[in-house]
């Protein structure tokens, strides 16, 4: 491998111009577009750089290498589970603090089915161990986000560092998210369920099975 193509190498873009913003933007919409199309390891820079329609010359000015792309698109693409998480959850999904982890896990599912380029670089089989690293980060800080989400629709009780419960039960229900792309190329309907199992069992044993409900926007 080529030290320019090395995993780990990024550019950090600092002070990019509107018309530079346009050609980065670019490249990273022709590298989503061709994730829905090959896989990971098949595509080249010089192939993103061309379907983005950019001189690969040019293209080093935004990223280091491919790596840098696929990095900077993880996380776009992780501030839309971010967003996706955090958003409003009706009143019949959060009934239960278990109801509400059966709605998140599938709200997360549908997205990662909907999304080829997020299940091969978040959570596929061939990812480069720098982007596992980097998703580790990602999902300590999902794991804060679904604690900040639980605690606003309910009560919880006093936990040792509850952030890394919430963490490790990302952790948990990712396996096998993770082992679903690989074996079926989607996140199928049973290890959905599988997932939301472990997911209440691990939350089992840190939270009681009935949670008093909060108040939000006037419902409980």
């Amino acid at each position: 491998m080529a030290a320019r193509q090395k995993p780990g190498l990024r550019k950090t873009n600092v002070g990019v111009r509107k018309p530079g913003k346009h050609r980065r933007d670019a490249l990273l919409r022709a590298a989503y577009d061709l994730l829905c199309e090959h896989p990971l390891e098949e595509i080249t820079f010089l192939d993103i750089a061309g379907k983005a329609e950019i001189p690969e010359g040019s293209a080093y000015h935004f990223f280091a290498n491919r790596y840098d792309v696929f990095m900077a698109l993880s996380d776009k693409l992780d501030q839309r589970f971010v967003a996706l998480v955090t958003r409003p959850v009706p009143a019949r999904a959060r009934t239960t603090w278990q109801d509400l982890v059966r709605h998140q896990l599938t709200r997360v599912a549908r997205l990662y089915n909907d999304t080829p380029p997020a299940r091969k670089l978040l959570i596929g089989g061939t990812t480069p161990p720098v982007f596992q690293q980097q998703e580790r980060i990602r999902e300590r800080l999902a794991g804060q986000v679904s604690y900040e989400v639980y605690a606003t629709y309910f009560e919880l009780p006093e936990i040792p560092h509850p952030r890394d419960v919430f963490f490790y039960y990302i952790e948990l229900t990712h396996v096998l998210f993770s082992l679903s792309v690989i074996e079926h190329d989607r996140i199928v309907k049973p290890m959905l369920d599988e997932a939301i199992r472990v997911g209440i069992a691990y939350l089992g044993l840190y939270l009681p099975d009935t949670l008093p409900p909060r108040s939000v926007g006037g419902q409980s």
